[in-house]
């Protein structure tokens, strides 16, 4: 991903993680795939997000992703 696209990225996920009083943890190591509850990634050029099956935290993690890949 292009730097400006990860800043824009980081702003929208801060911001709306904020705005909800959610923890917000961003992790780039390769267990972070299978452990995270919301991973994004870019799919032929559209951010994309996956959720974990079973996540606790599976509603927030939905509607974070909603807010930030419209």
């Amino acid at each position: 991903m292009a730097p400006k696209a990860v800043d824009r990225l980081m702003g929208r996920l801060t911001g709306v993680a904020a705005s909800h009083q959610w923890a917000l943890s961003v992790r780039t190591d390769s267990a972070a795939l299978a452990e995270a509850d919301l991973v994004v990634v870019d799919s032929a050029g559209v951010l994309v997000g996956r959720l974990r099956p079973g996540s606790p935290a599976a509603a927030q993690a939905r509607q974070l992703a909603d807010a930030v890949l419209q």
